[in-house]
């Protein structure tokens, strides 16, 4: 099976969940004995170094062609050219499109993963380069995201406009839900909800997974160790809660605004002494978090030290799709974790057992309360969530799954959309 992967970003260095999503999935897929080859756009705004991604990547062959992703007049223009949503045509490049044709015609791809719906602009040019099955990895119904921004947003002009990028999103998705070959969405409900909104192509469902290992972080228990002596002190550790996520992303920064805004002050600095990571913070997140007494650690180059420094990790998420792979994580490393429903959407968890859920400030305060005084019930919850992901949510065997359909999808003659 040879596998062209189409990135909207580097997939190194991990540090949000799509990204972790990419890198597991062609490790894996390296791992099982696809060809895997990976071409990404590399934005101004998540520019990342391309030599190291590709020692980082190594074996697997990786290009990028940088990109400015910014909502400009130059993306305006493109929308039109290219009849998407201008959130859409900040993605499309001419000089990444010629390179895509370039790589396609010189090698007999079998499957070309596109990972991420601003990245259907190009299915023309793999359409027109290559047979391959085209399979959209959908991490979100990018739509319903700005749908549920919008119905919290307070101000009323930015309430108008996001409803009106969530409109023009989903006329997008929709007139393109078959111009694929197949769509790979990460939970259950993305995928009845693509089948609702006129989604006829095959559908298999992958799940976010980890790569377990020992348990211990990647810098082991020493790296744990260094990381908590230098943002969490021996005293703070039995109290300390941790929220991580990339904090340019609008849910996330709900989230983290809403812990110094509603959790903070139901807990005190006796009770809990709360840490948010996340790389891309804006100024004004960053000011609010301080002023509530919420220790901004900025972003967290060793995520596994980061979550195992803490007694409780917190996914207080209120928009947004897809699934929290952070909530995965601190599983496997037998983490406690509260988060909301919507924050543990598309894991099969069951609250009380391997996972606090609660929806209002007063239930979410007292959950993580119960837990940092409790730490055998913290320990219960905790090993139960690694019971959990080693017999759910490992990437080697998603991965195995993941290939078996793309052979049978490679087999069944729906290629260049369905001819």
């Amino acid at each position: 099976m040879k596998l062209l992967q189409l990135t909207p970003r580097l997939p190194y260095p991990p540090s949000d969940g799509g990204r972790v999503v990419m890198l597991q999935i062609a490790r894996a897929m390296q791992r099982l004995g696809a060809d895997v080859r990976i071409l990404s756009l590399n934005p101004r705004k998540h520019h990342s170094d391309l030599e190291t991604a590709r020692r980082a990547l190594a074996p697997i062959p990786i290009e990028a062609v940088d990109v400015d992703t910014s909502s400009d007049v130059a993306s305006a223009l493109r929308a039109v050219q290219i009849g998407a949503p201008q959130l859409v045509a900040r993605f499309f490049s001419a000089r990444f499109a010629r390179a895509l044709g370039v790589l396609l015609r010189s090698d007999d791809f079998g499957i070309v993963q596109i990972e991420s719906p601003f990245l259907l602009p190009y299915v023309p040019a793999i359409r027109e380069a290559s047979s391959a099955a085209i399979v959209l990895r959908s991490l979100n119904v990018e739509f319903r995201i700005w749908e549920q921004m919008a119905t919290g947003e307070r101000s009323v002009v930015r309430r108008t406009a996001m409803r009106s990028i969530a409109r023009s999103l989903r006329r997008y998705e929709i007139r393109h839900l078959n111009t694929c070959d197949a769509i790979v969405p990460i939970t259950d409900d993305d995928g009845r909800d693509f089948r609702t909104l006129g989604c006829t192509r095959p559908i298999h469902v992958l799940p976010g997974g980890v790569d377990l290992d020992s348990g211990e972080p990647a810098g082991g228990a020493a790296g744990a160790t260094q990381f908590a002596a230098g943002i969490v002190g021996e005293m703070e550790r039995s109290r300390s809660v941790g929220f991580l996520g990339s904090l340019d992303y609008r849910p996330n920064q709900e989230a983290a605004l809403w812990i110094a805004e509603e959790l903070r002050p139901r807990l005190s600095v006796d009770v809990a002494v709360m840490h948010v990571g996340g790389s891309n913070a804006p100024a004004w997140l960053r000011s609010r978090l301080a002023s509530a007494g919420v220790m901004f650690v900025g972003e967290v180059d060793d995520a596994a030290a980061f979550i195992s420094s803490m007694r409780v990790m917190i996914a207080p998420l209120f928009s947004g799709g897809g699934m929290r792979i952070k909530i995965i994580e601190a599983m496997a490393h037998g983490k406690a974790v509260v988060a909301t429903t919507l924050g543990a959407a598309g894991i099969d968890v069951c609250s009380g057992e391997n996972i606090l859920l609660a929806d209002d400030p007063d239930a979410f305060a007292s959950a993580v309360a119960d837990l940092l005084r409790d730490p055998s019930r913290a320990r219960s919850i905790g090993d139960a969530g690694r019971r959990l992901v080693e017999s759910r949510y490992t990437t080697d065997a998603l991965a195995r799954d993941l290939l078996a359909f793309y052979e049978e999808l490679s087999q069944s003659g729906r290629v260049n959309g369905g001819r």
